[in-house]
Parts: C-alpha cells; structure tokens; sequence
C-alpha cells in the first residue's frame, strides 16, 4: 500500500506487530488437558512443522511433524497413524495451535492461514472449539 501512495497527496502506511507468540510444543500433553463440552469430534491430523528442517539431528526434540487421529471432547487425546475412514485436517503448527487456542475458528483459517479439511470437519471444530477470544493479562 506504502509504494503505491508514497509520495502521493494521500500517503499511507500501515504497520503491524505481534508482541506475542504461542506454539504447541507437547501436542499429546495439550490434547490429555483439553476437555471439551458436546459431542466428541474425531478427525486425522496432517502436521507440518516447520522447525523440523532447523533442528539438529541430535536434538532431542523434533517438531510435531506428522500424522495423528485426534479426538476432541470431554476427554481429549491424539495418538499417532491414520483412520481411513476419518476426515482429514492438513494444517501446519501455527494455524492449528491458532485454532485450538481459540484465536480464530477453522472456518476463517482455512481462508486466511494453511489449514484445509472438508467443510463438514471445519464446521464441527468451530463447534466444539467455540472458545472466547485468548486476552493476555500481562503486557511486557
């Protein structure tokens, strides 16, 4: 937008900033301490993590890269592999940690951020994800 009207009679910027992060680092900790209201919802999950190609091979963590079946309700719980006769959500960590966190639903992110799964799937997370807006308490 700046190059566009940069110099002009009606020059305008935008700026941005994040002051804060958030990531899912232990996805099988996160999913055992999520308990959620309704109906269970039971989808794979197709991870990308792209700190995966930074780390060391002698690391002892390695990113979440990969394929889980997830199970979000009551009683949250992920376990490694693939059910073929479940939907599939591809979504990298980002937008996936964005979406269980409650920033945006998985209808908006599968527009504006790498998250795809047939709408049927999309519309049973925003259901069962209905969280409010996160608000940190604490500004540094």
């Amino acid at each position: 937008q700046y190059r566009v009207t940069e110099k002009s009679r009606f020059q305008s910027i935008m700026q941005a900033a994040a002051y804060w992060q958030i990531r899912i680092c232990n996805l099988s900790e996160c999913m055992a301490q999520t308990h959620l209201p309704g109906d269970k919802v039971r989808f794979n999950l197709r991870l990308s993590d792209p700190i995966d190609s930074l780390l060391d091979e002698k690391a002892p963590w390695h990113g979440l890269t990969g394929n889980y079946v997830v199970r979000l309700g009551p009683s949250s719980g992920i376990e490694t592999g693939i059910d073929k006769t479940l939907p599939t959500l591809v979504v990298t960590i980002g937008a996936f940690t964005r979406m269980w966190f409650g920033v945006r639903p998985a209808t908006s992110l599968a527009i504006t951020d790498q998250l795809s799964a047939p709408q049927e799937l999309l519309e049973k997370l925003d259901w069962i994800l209905r969280l409010p807006e996160p608000k940190l308490d604490w500004d540094f």
